[in-house]
């Protein structure tokens, strides 16, 4: 392991180099192995004597080796390049007895003793380090794309994650879910907060699925429906799990919300269409009833009115249309002339209709198209289209507002049978509401006055120039 002419020194040198965990390589002046302690020969994979005497070249890759020599010789000549680099740690590629290269760590120090240069460098391997970063380095690469994938996938999802210590009850969220509760970025969310924006019939089944999940259960899911300040409401989705203590303490809640509000608006749209689907079948017969009973007025032949009923019974088939999706372009006047153009009198005069053109997209015309065909048909069954002397009136209009453009609607029947408030309230009435309300988020007043019913209507529009065609 030592070379060299004392031996009792030698063997003092050598216990103390074999304690050292570092590879300890020391040469002459021209570069010839002296000395080559245990732990070189566990780094490099040589045993002391067979390399004692070799240039220390035999330990780097083969590229490096012609430059080394100069650079030994450079270093025992006590060059500035030697003490520029003379104590400091140095990362340099190695190669082990078996041609494997690998990353050392080498500081060297140069001695000068009775006129005879030896250079002795430290070498650490430092393989097993740089495969740890490197492994490291990669994981956080990967760490670093799941989070993008995650972020876009929360960001396309419009998801909002969130983090309930239980122990402290604090909330702690990010900016979408900010968004969903309709907090500014200065305003603090809390956990009171929180519940306090959680529509009052929601929040007791909020609260048992969270206390639930707290006591018994690891994961849960719940919906609900929050307010803003302005009193708009959404329908909002959470998904969650409890993080436990060591003992099964619950400490910790965490999960995403976002908005189901589209959802929640196009499954009650599917059970009103349903549901009139079905109302409608039941009043088809009487709508036919009607028909056949209007179009026997102040017809002077079978011939007459053989064509105003087929002429009556073909608008009903064309209004019917409008149950299978609604149809895009379509026009308030066209809605209102599909629905009622099978009551008109012969001379026309117990339908006015007087507003501006105003273009509907598939979901709202959809919409207003269920509500007049039940004002429609109600009005043929029970109102003022019942009668001869019966008169329907519609009038709309556009109206600017600070929140937006409006349209407002009025259909008010007069001439028809005496009108009294219902004892209960049925599905027409219901079904009206609903669909203004809650589809189309509009207003609507029905009145039972006694000369006819009067109902009020109004409707947000997305934009005026859009809806408005002169």
């Amino acid at each position: 392991m030592v070379g060299g002419s004392h031996p009792a020194s030698a063997a003092s040198g050598s216990d103390i180099l074999a304690l050292i965990g570092d590879g300890v390589v020391s040469t002459d002046g021209s570069g010839r192995i002296l000395l080559f302690n245990r732990a070189a020969e566990e780094i490099f994979g040589y045993e002391a004597d067979e390399i004692l005497g070799e240039t220390v070249e035999i330990l780097l890759p083969r590229r490096f080796r012609a430059r080394h020599v100069s650079d030994v010789k450079a270093f025992a000549a006590d060059s500035e390049a030697t003490r520029r680099i003379m104590g400091h740690r140095r990362e340099v590629l190695g190669q082990r007895k078996n041609g494997e290269e690998f990353p050392v760590e080498a500081t060297l120090s140069r001695h000068v003793l009775s006129g005879n240069t030896t250079l002795t460098v430290v070498i650490r391997d430092v393989s097993e380090r740089r495969h740890l970063e490197q492994q490291l380095e990669t994981r956080n690469r990967e760490l670093a794309a799941n989070e993008s994938r995650l972020r876009l996938a929360l960001e396309g999802g419009r998801m909002g994650t969130w983090e309930w210590n239980l122990q402290n009850n604090e909330l702690v969220g990010d900016d979408a879910l900010r968004h969903l509760w309709g907090l500014s970025e200065q305003e603090r969310l809390n956990v009171d907060d929180a519940f306090a924006r959680v529509h009052p019939e929601d929040l007791p089944g909020l609260r048992r699925v969270l206390d639930n999940a707290i006591a018994r259960t690891e994961e849960f899911t719940g919906e609900f429906r929050t307010r803003d300040r302005e009193g708009s409401s959404r329908w909002v989705a959470a998904r969650g799990t409890v993080l436990r203590g060591g003992a099964g303490e619950a400490k910790t809640l965490v999960g995403v919300s976002f908005d189901v509000s589209e959802r929640r608006e196009l499954d009650e749209q599917r059970r009103l269409l349903a549901a009139e689907l079905n109302h409608r079948m039941k009043n088809m017969m009487a709508l036919v009833q009607s028909v056949v009973s209007l179009s026997s007025r102040g017809t002077q032949s079978v011939d007459a009115y053989k064509q105003a009923l087929q002429g009556r019974l073909g608008a009903v088939a064309k209004s019917l249309h409008l149950t299978q999706g609604g149809e895009s372009g379509t026009t308030l006047l066209d809605q209102l002339l599909r629905e009622l153009e099978p009551f008109r009198n012969a001379h026309g005069t117990n339908i006015v209709l007087a507003g501006p053109t105003v273009p509907l997209d598939a979901k709202t015309g959809l919409s207003v198209g269920l509500v007049l065909h039940e004002l429609a048909t109600n009005a043929a069954k029970y109102g003022a289209l019942s009668r001869a002397t019966g008169t329907v009136s519609v009038e709309w209009a556009l109206e600017d507002s600070d929140r937006g453009c409006w349209l407002t609607l009025e259909w008010r029947e007069s001439g028809g049978p005496p009108v009294s408030p219902p004892t209960h309230r049925g599905f027409g009435s219901t079904l009206i509401e609903t669909t203004l309300t809650r589809s189309l988020r509009g207003k609507v007043e029905i009145d039972y006055l006694p000369q006819g019913l009067l109902c009020r209507m109004a409707l947000p529009l997305e934009n005026k120039e859009e809806r408005l065609s002169l």
